[in-house]
């Protein structure tokens, strides 16, 4: 079995993803009923990259997902690369381990590539332009290696992004249901597919079922893949989007349970989350917000 990381790079982690994921779930899902919609711009650009719905294949099996972003940055020597940066890692003492991880994020967010999604948002129809003639004027192998790049990188933001959102609908992750639906999981199959609605088009399986169910084969599962695809994911519970962005990351790491509520206070306080606003003023309260989170996750939404 593999071994948990760290309860300190979880802290970690949680503080630098938890704010940037919520936001994308507070700005970009339905505004009625509980759909959640990622920005056209995202959508545009992942079409646009040829990726389509095929990152729902890394649902599959969860280092795939983190196998995308470190692809995204390694082309080519992806696997090489990857394994020696986590041999070296692994093999750190602990607080070296904090401190480097830091400096990797640190170092991301000073980079020119930390403003990739900045210029997808906020670029002019003139800067746009500008840019797709500067990409066709690439040589062929360039372009070809852009792509790619640009697929592994949407792959990751999706395939990541999903994936949590289904550990706080359903308490499991699409990393879960989808190889439990392959193994003839009903129910699996039909909350995967409320999640994220691509995996039908997007992935062999679950499109060759949907067709055959269609043929009538059988009409109760058709109802119920039906009846989930009509029920929109979260149905506004999603109160506060980055607190329970951040215990879902935590939930994801398999340590939402061993932080304290003072110690989950201090992580909401790193990663600037307001007490106030995401009504976690103490403890006391903090431990009502964690409950709901898992009550929302055995209820289902």
């Amino acid at each position: 079995m593999q071994s948990r990381i760290e309860k300190s790079i979880a802290r970690l982690l949680a503080v630098k993803l938890a704010s940037e994921c919520g936001e994308v779930l507070s700005l970009y899902r339905a505004k009625r009923d509980g759909w959640i919609k990622m920005p056209e711009e995202f959508e545009q650009a992942r079409k646009n990259s040829g990726l389509g719905d095929l990152y729902v294949i890394a649902y599959e099996e969860e280092p795939r997902i983190l196998s995308c972003l470190i692809k995204s940055f390694f082309p080519g020597e992806a696997i090489k690369e990857f394994r020696q940066f986590n041999d070296d890692l692994v093999a750190l003492p602990e607080n070296e381990k904090i401190e480097f991880m830091d400096l990797c994020f640190n170092d991301f967010l000073s980079d020119e590539s930390s403003h990739f999604f900045e210029e997808i948002f906020h670029a002019t129809e003139e800067e746009r332009e500008a840019a797709s003639l500067r990409f066709e004027a690439l040589p062929e192998d360039e372009k070809q290696s852009a792509f790619i790049t640009v697929q592994l990188l949407f792959a990751f933001i999706y395939a990541y992004f999903y994936n949590h959102i289904a550990l706080m609908v359903h308490g499991q992750k699409l990393t879960t249901l989808v190889p439990l639906a392959m193994q003839g999981d009903k129910k699996a199959f039909c909350k995967a597919i409320q999640i994220d609605r691509n995996i039908l088009t997007g992935h062999p399986y679950f499109r060759d079922t949907y067709a055959r169910l269609q043929t009538g084969e059988d009409p109760n599962f058709l109802d119920g893949v039906t009846s989930y695809i009509k029920r929109p994911p979260i149905r506004g519970r999603i109160r506060f989007p980055a607190l329970y962005m951040l215990f879902a990351i935590l939930d994801g790491f398999k340590r939402l349970e061993d932080f304290t509520a003072s110690e989950i206070l201090d992580i909401c306080d790193d990663a600037k989350l307001d007490r106030y606003q995401n009504r976690i003023e103490d403890e006391c309260n903090l431990n009502k917000m964690r409950i709901e989170y898992r009550k929302n996750q055995k209820i289902g939404f």
